[in-house]
Formats: C-alpha cells, structure tokens, sequence
C-alpha cells in the first residue's frame, strides 16, 4: 500500500497537503485549497490548472532542516491526495523566472 504523505494535525490527515523527508506544506501561511479545507498553504486561492478533478498548486513549504521558506508544484487527486511525495522546490527567485519565462512563452 502506498504511504500517506499528508501532513498530519490532532491525528488527522488533511487533505491538500504533503510531506516528504525534508519538506512539508506551510499549513499557516496562503490561502485555502478549498473554502472548506479549513487549513491554509496555497499560494493562491485556486488551482494553477485543473484536468479529470485533479488540480495542480502552487504551494508555500518550509524545510524542516533549516526552516527556510520555498513553493512546490502539487498536484492532488480528486480527494485532496498528493499524487507523488515529490515535487520541485522552487525558491522565490525561480518562481520570478518563471514568470518571466511564462510571459515571453505568450504570444
């Protein structure tokens, strides 16, 4: 069986997160996945993209090692569940590339 990589609080899983062994969602920082998921960790209060009811997100994370802040790109399932424990960390400075990147892609 697959291991559960949602984060856990008061021995509850939530949905719309993840860890792994070095980085986890900022459950307090950003914005709801959902209007009813009643946790914080988005960077935005929607999906970047969505296809099948899976959504992809754009996420606040902390390392555990330093506690430096960087974002993932998640993708969940339809029921809130991380589709892989892995993901890209992104620091601030990538995320502005991209941007940057992303815009010169648009005709």
């Amino acid at each position: 069986m697959p291991r559960n990589h949602r984060l856990e609080l008061n021995g509850q899983r939530l949905s719309y997160t993840c860890a792994n062994a070095r980085f986890r969602t900022n459950i307090k920082k950003g914005s709801p996945h959902r209007s009813d998921s009643g946790h914080r960790g988005s960077v935005f209060s929607e999906p970047l993209a969505q296809s099948d009811g899976y959504s992809l997100w754009l996420e606040h994370v902390i390392d555990h090692r330093s506690s430096d802040e960087y974002y993932w790109l998640m993708w969940y399932d339809p029921a809130g569940l991380p589709t892989i424990p892995l993901s890209g960390i992104l620091s601030r400075d990538e995320v502005a590339n991209m941007q940057r990147l992303f815009a010169s892609f648009i005709p």
